[in-house]
């Protein structure tokens, strides 16, 4: 069992939360008690200190310590109510014994049920961070960059995917996001990454591997789960780069002062739903036609997963993609990327429900063809 968390346990952390609110509380009723006549008590509600032991998440035994300092509060004051009520003797320790042993279940099984979240969620992480590896910073005229943000939450770790290849065809480009969270998610998305690597850099169209994909997909994951996925080809002796989009959010172009979506690329359904549309829509033998744009040097083409445009703000509203990448464009070249991530961060305030990447491919001024356009 995996028990790697990092930082004190926040069930340890609330135990000094659980003592104050128990000692009030005993303090409290033992100065009510010994205010009293001896024919009448509020030991009674002794009974209750351990249940406090539910309003924060604490260990078992924690509760169990809880319950055993309310034992030595009731105890000594028994002996003068023993005259005029007899059956406290029996009934409040007996409460007192009940009342822990029933919380200190509960937080067993919360705190198992806690452990469990944990462990999937270092598992995920640890399967993310093996295939998720860094972008090399140039591969042939592109330079890339790319910033990853996971989803809040013990297990939503979701099934974004991204990679940057060299291969005999150009630079290949992929990016997606699988549908689902948690570990399904991360081996669907290990799946995809590892015959994109494979595919890459021995299919000569896009069309045709988005249609290998496909097919893998199909054989993999017969329940119909798809991959919404962007794949991009940048030749090495050419402006153009072509790009087929399968069910996956327009890229962002940033030229000079110019930051637009290429939202004119052919629609394609995901990654696994390919084959079912091709008898209504397309010729088999092109279920996932290309598109193009024309990049001049020192362009930029954002490619980022639905995480990044469908995160919400504390009224509701989507993050504005362009309007803010522009506004940080305006601030420099320098650190676009990193300004970018933190100013979705503070739009959503720490709330990400999906994940989110981002990847930036800029085009070398040096390697660029001379005289190339921004389209």
């Amino acid at each position: 069992m995996i028990r790697s968390h990092h930082g004190p346990s926040r069930t340890c952390g609330n135990l000094p939360a659980v003592l104050a609110a128990a000692g009030c509380a005993l303090a409290a009723v033992t100065a009510v008690d010994l205010a009293l006549p001896a024919s009448r008590t509020v030991l009674a509600l002794l009974v209750a200190v351990p249940a406090l032991g539910a309003l924060w998440p604490v260990r078992d035994r924690h509760v169990l310590l809880v319950g055993a300092v309310d034992l030595v509060f009731v105890l000594p004051l028994l002996p003068r109510h023993w005259d005029d009520l007899p059956h406290l003797v029996v009934t409040v320790p007996l409460g007192v014994v009940c009342t822990t042993g029933v919380v200190a279940l509960a937080a067993h099984r919360r705190a198992r049920a806690a452990d469990a979240a944990a462990d999937l969620r270092v598992i995920a992480e640890t399967m993310q961070r093996a295939v998720l590896r860094p972008v090399p910073p140039r591969v042939g005229r592109v330079r890339a960059q790319v910033r990853y943000l996971a989803a809040a939450g013990p297990v939503q770790v979701g099934g974004d995917l991204y990679d940057v290849l060299d291969t005999p065809f150009g630079t290949r480009v992929i990016i997606g996001d699988v549908m689902g969270k948690g570990l399904t998610a991360v081996e669907k998305a290990i799946d995809v990454l590892g015959a994109f690597r494979e595919l890459a850099r021995r299919e000569p169209g896009l069309p045709g591997l988005a249609g290998r994909l496909d097919d893998f997909l199909a054989v993999r994951d017969p329940d119909q789960g798809f991959v919404t996925a962007l794949i991009a080809e940048i030749p090495a002796d050419s402006a153009t780069v072509r790009l087929v989009c399968c069910g996956h959010p327009p890229p962002l172009v940033l030229s000079g002062g110019r930051i637009a979506f290429v939202d004119d690329l052919p629609s394609s359904p995901p990654l696994g739903l390919l084959r079912l549309s091709v008898a209504e829509e397309r010729d088999a033998r092109d279920p996932c036609p290309a598109g193009a744009v024309t990049l001049g040097a020192g362009d930029r083409l954002l490619l980022y997963t639905d995480g990044v445009t469908e995160a919400r703000d504390a009224d509701g509203a989507f993050y504005p993609l362009a309007e803010r990448a522009a506004r940080i464009a305006r601030q420099g070249r320098d650190r676009f990327l990193d300004r970018l991530k933190n100013d979705l961060v503070a739009h959503g305030k720490g709330r990400r429900q999906d994940d989110a990447a981002l990847l930036l491919l800029e085009f070398d001024h040096a390697a660029a063809p001379a005289g190339a356009a921004a389209r």
